[in-house]
């Protein structure tokens, strides 16, 4: 044990004392911090359940989708997809087989000019030149000078080069047009190539003079105009187009031309029951979602005591018990001898509340046969999978069940953010007066160590012992 002398040494020897009192007095900050976790924790399950509960409710408004139908998809196959690639189906509502022949693909003009001698200056003694050019609906008039600004003359390449900048410059969403170098020895020609394809796109040339009536008026088609649209026929009618991507032969179909052989191939548009049981079971699978989240977020352990942070919430604990009992509901729209509840179609749920295909031969029995009735029992006002987008919505809209339990949460944490600040105000109060209290303290002891240090110097004066 330490003497007094060696405690008074100390720079200060009830700081510790000091420390361990406010430790002891912090036990209330520190049950309301805990308090304040518990329910943060509360509140962070509860966006989590949020989260997995507008998941489900999404998934039901998808399949309740007025423009797609995910319960008698279709799907398209063709005989030679190297020909023709179906785009969408989307349009169409029943199972087809079109014959279809592709005679010619539309094609884009190219124009190319006679090759010319890119040194040489033979379009110079025919002057300045002008043409009007029209590609599609769109006509301007190109102007090309002869000679260069220092009036050196142009050499035939630089003047076919003048035509082709001009082309881009005016015309560059409607043409392309290069000059290329076709050998070693410096022969170049024009190409103006039309941006679109088909006869309407073709390159026009009017009111060409000087240089450019020599370079327009012998320039050849690589394609004859005529020969530019796409021609085909479908189930023995015959079309003309100006573009391979092809929108409205087939109501409801868009279709792409790829390669013309001339040949008969068909488009299959037949049922797609493996998307539609895709389409099903994502359902499930959102369900099963939010249900394992709820269980997971509201569980109590009899055994330990162990619990979820939102197992006192019995709104949140029993929204899966709810949507179960609404699933297994009758719709009572359903005609007689109609599918009108979802176990008719071979869905039922496991003893943990999980939802499963139980039959999946009635599913796919159901999906083909009778897939306007499957799709009434997701998508009727009054069916099993409406009634529970109904009850699960009350909980995510604005204003909704977790909005306001999250609400009362804010609330708690607010009133305990206050009282914890009060509580730090308190402590440091109580420790200031801790330090007094002991400064105090201290200072008596050294007053006491003074005096008795003047006793004992006294005795040994007066030749006097004393021992301590």
């Amino acid at each position: 044990m330490q003497s007094i002398s060696a405690l008074l040494n100390q720079a200060n020897p009830y700081e510790k004392f000091v420390q361990q009192l406010v430790q002891l007095e912090s036990q209330k900050k520190f049950k309301l911090q805990v308090e304040k976790s518990d329910i943060s924790d509360q509140k962070s399950a509860l966006g989590q359940v949020s989260s997995v509960v507008s998941s489900f409710t999404n998934k039901i408004e998808e399949l309740d989708s007025k423009t797609e139908n995910h319960f008698s998809p279709l799907q398209s196959s063709v005989t030679d997809e190297s020909v023709i690639r179906v785009d969408s189906i989307s349009g169409l509502t029943q199972e087809n087989d079109y014959d279809i022949t592709v005679n010619q693909k539309a094609k884009k003009d190219i124009m190319l000019s006679n090759v010319m001698d890119g040194a040489g200056t033979t379009l110079v003694g025919d002057g300045d030149g002008s043409v009007d050019i029209t590609i599609g609906d769109k006509t301007e008039t190109i102007s090309v000078s002869v000679t260069n600004d220092d009036g050196t003359d142009k050499t035939d390449k630089e003047i076919l080069e003048s035509f082709s900048t001009e082309i881009n410059n005016l015309l560059g969403e409607e043409s392309d047009s290069d000059v290329f170098q076709v050998d070693s020895n410096g022969n170049v020609q024009l190409s103006i190539k039309s941006a679109e394809t088909g006869y309407d796109e073709r390159v026009q040339f009017a009111n060409a003079t000087g240089a450019l009536s020599t370079v327009t008026t012998n320039m050849t088609h690589n394609t004859t105009p005529t020969n530019l649209d796409a021609e085909f026929t479908i189930d023995g009618i015959n079309f003309t187009r100006g573009h391979n991507k092809i929108d409205d032969a087939i109501s409801g179909m868009t279709f792409t031309i790829l390669d013309e052989p001339g040949t008969k191939e068909q488009i299959s548009i037949t049922k797609d029951l493996d998307s539609a049981k895709d389409n099903i079971e994502s359902f499930i699978t959102k369900f099963n979602e939010m249900n394992s989240k709820i269980r997971n977020k509201t569980f109590i352990n009899g055994e330990t005591g162990n619990k979820g942070p939102l197992q006192s919430m019995r709104s949140i604990r029993n929204l899966s018990i709810n949507l179960r009992q609404l699933a297994l509901g009758d719709m009572g729209s359903a005609a007689a001898g109609e599918h009108d509840n979802l176990a008719d179609i071979g869905i039922g749920f496991g003893k943990d509340g999980t939802m499963k295909i139980e039959d999946s031969s009635m599913l796919e029995d159901a999906l083909n046969n009778r897939a306007d009735e499957v799709k009434n029992l997701f998508t009727a006002d009054d069916s099993p999978v409406q009634q529970m987008y109904n009850r699960a919505d009350t909980y995510t809209q604005t204003g909704g069940i977790i909005s306001s339990l999250e609400g009362g949460l804010d609330q708690k944490i607010d009133f305990l953010e206050n009282r914890i600040e009060s509580e730090e105000k308190y402590l440091k109060k109580y420790e200031e007066r801790q330090r007094q209290e002991f400064a105090e303290l201290q200072q008596m002891q050294m007053e006491g160590q003074r005096q008795l240090s003047q006793v004992m110097n006294q005795q040994s004066s007066l030749g006097l012992t004393a021992s301590l």
